[in-house]
């Protein structure tokens, strides 16, 4: 791991027990939210490196986000 919280890909998979592909998934949705697009840094075609605390705070956000699409209506609209 890099002294900076930063991980490669390959890291954040093993470390999470996920696939590339899935990896590769969330990256593109975690792009598309403005507060977590800097989690994901790509200097170069060849080269990525995620910001593993910022990578967090967006898996967290997806968490919140899903656990509020599960809640019954009601309750939702209670939040």
């Amino acid at each position: 791991m890099m002294a900076n919280s930063w991980k490669t890909v390959p890291e954040i998979c093993a470390d999470y027990g996920i696939k590339d592909k899935t990896f590769y998934a969330w990256a593109d949705e975690c792009r598309s939210y403005p507060e977590y697009r800097d989690a994901i840094i790509c200097p170069t075609g060849k080269r990525t490196f995620i910001d593993e605390d910022k990578w967090q705070a967006f898996l967290r956000f997806m968490s919140e986000k899903r656990r509020k699409k599960l809640l019954d209506p009601h309750l939702r609209e209670e939040e």
